[in-house]
């Protein structure tokens, strides 16, 4: 009776999140890695390292046993599942660090209505079932260190746990780590460590499963990996990925870098939870002590990204790590909720109710804005853009991928829907469709050379139509053309666009006109309605995809006045793509928009501060309005930011046309 009473609030609440989340859950296939998974899913497949072993065989039988919905509901609502699981652990781990009831609900209300949470819900993904094991080994951890009688019978399952999350998602590695430890260190022994160790390697063991369907063969799998133990292995630590390090260890990229996850989870759960979190941690409270060391497991995660990992603090970058931080967000909210408790009290009597209910009322606001922008009952871009990369392909065609978006999308609409399957796909990196560029066990330096060489082979033949979802640098500098038709381009050999060009020279081509956007081809903005807020990055990067190529192909055609409502309306979905402010400044200088240039240019050196390119593409637009010695300056951040000779000569000139000859043979002396 008393496990019933202890278990009664964790459930109910799990309940009412999972009533919440299954009332804005996607109908059907998302974007990003959702089609991946929906695949894996279906055919105990393989996705994208390291396998997600557990999710694979969890996500399968709620395919197999749900007697209703087509197969991507079915693993969408296997998402709202594990995220109403992990509020329901997420209320018992308050509880037992002693928070009381009502910070306990408003503790609860922040998690289960954050973004990162709830946004993981109610679509195919990984992150749900992250959230969960690490909720988990909370709850496990803080049980087994109570010094509660029997609670030291819980360890070997912490144990268990803690090396079976790093296949749940790796950045669990370092929370485990440090739940261990701390275990461990209560009462160290050889005994005790050897027992942690094997209790930990049968946890890592379910990685069998993995090196067991690659063996075999499934019917779908993501590729990069050797078959067998070994293959499986790799993939558990990325090694088909390249250098864990994306980017130097300076000052100004960690201030940028933490400043940009904390600005992720302040969003995430709300400015006002935000706001008594800080109260939570400073103010002190009985909880303090364990919600201290909650917090301190989730903050290993972004210390982690921050100091191994070296990632660029531009949008992209901070959108892709979101969801890694839902433990982060988890404490964070459960520092609300004593925050929240602290203030309270420490304000006069008189005006503890009104105060109190002023909290209520903010969160409860939070949680109605975040259900408008969490609202996926009718969304069906994914399926749209799918098909309509591929329904204007000839017969036959190949179109060659590398985006995730595009790649993992077109594999669900061939695979799963039978739509389009004469199309032959292929990914430039030799994923998903099959290694038809021989990349295993190449070095990646060498992926580029090894696909231009094939690519630009492959053109020459001229056997079959090929067609890219996004051209290649390396084939455009090749020499290779390619002819925009729709979200696709069709390819041209070199030779072939030299004897196009001199067929254009002599007066003989045949003018095709090329495409054009028709007049029911949907802005970006037709297509994600309301505020472009409500929608996550990938989601919104995919449907910037129709407005960037209507503009493009306007652009193009040289009818620069009509490509700039498109290039706008690209800018206005993808507010915090650095490209979409980048090209609409480029379309508002052709046109005279001096104004709008600036704009877009400030904006764009604020989304991206340590990317040269904007900086660059300012000191040039600064130089053609006279302006040299502010364009001097801004050359000089743009080296700054990233060394090369061309803009350390760019900045002299430009010192030289300002008047300033010592500065300009400064800079010239860096051109090397």
């Amino acid at each position: 009776m008393r496990w019933i009473r202890a278990g009664a609030p964790p459930l109910l609440v799990a309940l009412i999140a999972g009533i919440l989340y299954l009332s804005t859950l996607a109908p059907g296939v998302g974007a990003g890695d959702s089609g991946e998974l929906t695949l894996a899913a279906r055919d105990l497949g393989i996705p994208h390292p390291p396998g997600y072993p557990l999710w694979t065989m969890l996500a399968r039988l709620f395919v197999v046993l749900l007697p209703f919905g087509d197969i991507p509901f079915r693993v969408n609502l296997f998402s709202a599942v594990l995220a109403a699981v992990s509020v329901g652990i997420f209320h018992a781990i308050g509880r037992r660090l002693g928070l009381r009831a009502v910070p306990m609900l408003l503790a609860t209300t922040c998690f289960a209505g954050s973004l990162t949470l709830w946004r993981s819900a109610v679509e195919t993904e990984v992150y749900a079932l992250a959230t969960a094991t690490f909720l988990a080994m909370t709850w496990i951890a803080l049980r087994t260190r109570s010094r509660r009688p029997g609670s030291e019978r819980l360890e070997p399952l912490l144990f268990f746990v803690a090396g079976m999350a790093p296949l749940a998602h790796q950045t669990l590695v370092l929370p485990a780590a440090f739940y261990a430890i701390w275990i461990l260190e209560r009462d160290l022994s050889w005994r005790r460590a050897a027992r942690a160790v094997g209790f930990g390697l049968l946890g890592l063991s379910l990685l069998l499963v993995t090196a067991i369907r690659s063996a075999s063969g499934p019917a779908f799998s993501f590729g990069g990996m050797e078959p067998g133990i070994w293959g499986a292995l790799d993939g558990l630590v990325r090694a088909g990925y390249g250098s864990l390090r994306q980017g130097p260890l300076g000052f100004d990229r960690i201030v940028h870098q933490i400043g940009g996850l904390a600005t992720g989870v302040a969003v995430s759960v709300g400015i006002a939870a935000a706001l008594l979190s800080v109260a939570g941690a400073l103010l002190p409270r009985r909880e303090s002590p364990g919600l201290r060391l909650v917090a301190l497991a989730s903050l290993t995660i972004p210390a982690a990204l921050v100091l191994l990992i070296g990632f660029d603090p531009d949008p992209e970058h901070f959108a892709q790590l979101a969801p890694f931080l839902a433990p982060v967000v988890a404490s964070v909210s459960l520092l609300a909720g004593a925050g929240a408790s602290a203030v309270v009290r420490r304000v006069p009597v008189a005006v503890r109710v009104p105060a109190a209910g002023a909290v209520a009322t903010c969160v409860l606001a939070t949680l109605v804005a975040h259900a408008g922008m969490c609202d996926r009952t009718g969304y069906r871009l994914a399926d749209r853009y799918a098909r309509e990369l591929l329904a204007s392909l000839p017969r036959g065609a190949t179109l060659i991928l590398d985006g995730d978006n595009e790649t993992f999308l077109t594999a669900y609409a061939t695979r799963l829907r039978g739509f389009r399957s004469d199309v032959t796909l292929i990914h430039r990196r030799g994923y998903v469709f099959g290694d038809v560029y021989g990349l295993a066990n190449v070095p990646r330096s060498r992926w580029t050379e090894i696909a231009n060489k094939i690519d630009l082979a492959r053109l020459a033949t001229g056997r079959r139509d090929v067609y890219y979802a996004t051209p290649p640098e390396d084939l455009v500098a090749s020499g290779a053309g390619f002819v925009p038709e729709g979200l696709v381009s069709r390819a041209m050999s070199p030779g072939a666009v030299r004897t196009l060009r001199e067929a254009q020279e002599s007066g003989t081509a045949h003018e095709t006109g090329g495409w054009l956007p028709p007049a029911d081809w949907p802005k970006s903005s037709d297509l994600l309605p309301g505020r472009p807020s409500r929608y996550d990055y990938v989601t919104r990067k995919m449907a910037v995809s129709y407005s960037d190529a209507a503009a493009r192909a306007l652009w193009n055609a040289g009818r620069h006045e009509e490509a700039l409502p498109w290039f706008q309306d690209a800018a206005r979905i993808g507010y915090d793509f650095v490209d979409a402010r980048l090209n609409l400044a480029t379309a508002a200088a052709a046109v005279g928009r001096a104004d709008l240039t600036l704009a877009q240019l400030l904006t764009a050196r604020a989304l991206a501060p340590l990317d040269p390119e904007p900086a660059a593409r300012l000191a040039v637009f600064l130089g053609s309005a006279g302006r040299h010695r502010d364009a001097a300056l801004w050359f000089e951040r743009a080296y700054r930011n990233a060394p090369d000779a061309r803009v350390a000569s760019d900045a002299a000139r430009a010192w030289w046309r300002a008047g300033d000859d010592e500065r300009a043979r400064y800079w010239r002396g860096l051109t090397g």
